[in-house]
């Protein structure tokens, strides 16, 4: 999976715009590879992973043990809708491939619109349902796949305003990073 997902993290990384102090957020950090790039962009703030598999934080506590005991990289169990943060506490989040989970999603985005600090950026990476070469192949009992104007007007409905929607769009591995910023 760390392979499987690396193009599309490294991708909404580069759609956060990081300044080095800035605090962001992973959600669903999964395997944690992202939390090193993160941490490497941002060498006097905080790269932050959520996630909720114990599996799935140990190995990124493996791989980011160093970033870890310097303080510059934290990890905890939790749910993105229901993040352990307070008000404002980052600049920026990120969460890709975590979307089709959400069911509803409307929690999980006012959590995050909550923890960021006015203006603050989020990049939700993911396939769109409009690519059904790749959704149908999912179950639909697990996954929801949204259509792209969906999940704009769902980002809209929490509190976000799209700064910019970019697309890959290749038959059978379509994926959009919708860039937002909370009004």
């Amino acid at each position: 999976m760390a392979k499987e997902t690396a193009a599309d993290n490294h991708q909404a990384i580069a759609q956060l715009g990081l300044k080095e102090s800035d605090h962001v957020l992973d959600i669903g950090t999964g395997h944690g590879r992202s939390l090193g790039a993160v941490a490497a962009l941002v060498p006097t703030g905080l790269a932050a992973g959520i996630d909720s598999s114990d599996v799935a934080l140990k190995i990124a506590a493996r791989s980011n043990r160093a970033l870890i005991r310097a303080g510059r990289v934290r990890l905890q169990n939790a749910r993105s809708d229901a993040l352990p943060f307070a008000d404002a506490s980052f600049d920026k989040a990120m969460a890709v491939h975590t979307l089709y989970f959400w069911n509803p999603a409307e929690p999980h985005l006012h959590q995050i619109a909550r923890v960021l600090k006015p203006n603050g950026k989020f990049v939700l990476g993911f396939r769109p349902a409009e690519d059904t070469r790749v959704t149908q192949q999912f179950p639909q009992s697990i996954y929801t796949f949204r259509t792209i104007p969906a999940v704009e007007a769902l980002l809209a409905t929490a509190g976000f305003k799209i700064c910019r929607t970019k697309q890959r769009d290749v038959p059978g591995d379509s994926m959009v990073w919708v860039v937002a910023r909370k009004a």
